[in-house]
């Protein structure tokens, strides 16, 4: 508890003057992914895996036309569903961890050419305000050199689909569960 109290009372001490304010930049992060050039890419580069993807469910849904109440069309069916939201997660996720790390990188050499010339000692992200003042927004500056960023996405995946060797055909109760469609880099 007296660590708390302590920790309260620096931070009271720090944010009690104007000036600390002045010394703070702001950056939109969520704004810089959705709005900037390197940001739409990413979301182009999603849109095309979730294109790949979906098509990897039709591919099994085909497979499975006319058979679609067995057991084992449940099953594939619902093991794909699963795989392609859990395959497009970790794609989002990579995306997202790409873009950062070019944000990051492109933050840290803003700061370290726009700190110098004038009051600004750190930044700080919007989200972790609920409201600041517009006069802190450095976005735009910050979005500017984004913009001259390239990042390289990983590898589109290809996806196969497989019928479950194991199931006799026209059987209506198959042995085992067929293949989920499987998911490759391509080169």
């Amino acid at each position: 508890m007296t660590r708390t109290v302590c920790a309260v009372l620096l931070a009271l001490a720090f944010c009690s003057g104007p000036a600390w304010a002045e010394r703070l930049a702001v950056v939109d992060v969520e704004r810089i992914y959705r709005e900037s050039a390197p940001g739409r890419a990413g979301e182009a580069h999603l849109a095309q895996v979730r294109g790949i993807l979906q098509k990897g469910l039709d591919d099994l849904r085909v497979l499975y036309k006319d058979r679609e109440n067995t057991r084992e069309a449940e099953v594939a069916l619902r093991e794909g569903q699963a795989a392609l939201e859990r395959q497009l997660a970790a794609e989002r996720l990579a995306v997202r961890r790409i873009l950062a790390a070019h944000l990051e990188n492109v933050i840290r050499v803003w700061f370290a050419v726009n700190a110098k010339g004038s009051e600004i000692s750190a930044v700080a992200l919007a989200s972790s305000f609920a409201v600041y003042s517009p006069t802190l927004d450095v976005t735009d500056a910050v979005m500017r050199e984004m913009d001259k960023e390239n990042p390289s996405f990983h590898a589109l995946p290809t996806v196969t689909v497989k019928a479950n060797p194991q199931a006799a055909p026209g059987k209506s109760e198959p042995v085992a569960p067929a293949q989920p469609p499987s998911r490759h880099r391509t080169p």
